[in-house]
């Protein structure tokens, strides 16, 4: 881990609670990649960089699976009974659980296994330089990615997100810094072919 990793007060959200349906009968998160489960990948790349207490994961969809390949006890969890409503939900809760002192949030999808330590570095490197006011979204051959992290101004609007609504059509342009990244930030895995093609060719 860094030095640097409690310079700032940004929380992660981890969110881990979807129920996968593109994807089949089985939760991908808990599928395997290079030998260990995909949210694994992500969760060991924040821990190489951030503090376990600065994380929130949000599980919901076979929530018993996802906790018990979560292994840091200083994470917490939290359990969202709304997942079937979609992200959203998932977002609210995360959002609902914060203190009051946190200056910016961090909103991670848990199905993005090569998204990079350097990438989650510079993100939030980034969004302190701008104090803290400006929305930091990753960008990678003109594609917008993830994570974002957004500002205090816009909590009020994530705590009351509802259904399968994300944040991210609620963000005005003005607000909006990109900064250039890894591929990492715009490859998730939605469906059996996306995990097939990930194991063939990393």
């Amino acid at each position: 881990m860094t030095n640097e990793k409690k310079d700032n007060n940004v929380k992660k959200i981890l969110l881990a609670a979807g129920e996968s349906k593109r994807f089949g009968n089985k939760n991908k998160l808990s599928e395997i990649i290079n030998g260990k489960p995909i949210i694994n990948h992500i969760l060991d790349t924040l821990f190489e960089v951030f503090d376990p207490s600065e994380l929130i994961v949000i599980v919901g969809h076979e929530q018993n699976i996802i906790k018990n390949l979560i292994f840091n006890k200083d994470i917490k969890i939290l359990e969202n009974k709304n997942y079937r409503k979609g992200i959203g939900t998932s977002i609210a809760l995360g959002m609902n659980n914060l203190n009051s002192d946190i200056d910016g949030v961090m909103i991670i999808p848990a199905d993005m296994p090569y998204i990079n330590s350097k990438d989650l570095i510079n993100l939030e490197k980034k969004f302190m330089e701008l104090n803290c006011v400006k929305v930091v979204m990753p960008e990678h051959n003109y594609r917008i990615g993830n994570p974002v992290i957004l500002p205090r101004n816009y909590f009020k609007t994530l705590k009351s997100l509802k259904d399968d609504f994300g944040a991210r059509s609620l963000i005005r342009k003005k607000d909006i810094i990109t900064l250039k990244t890894g591929f990492g930030t715009i490859f998730d895995i939605d469906t059996k072919e996306e995990l097939a093609k990930t194991k063939v060719n990393y």
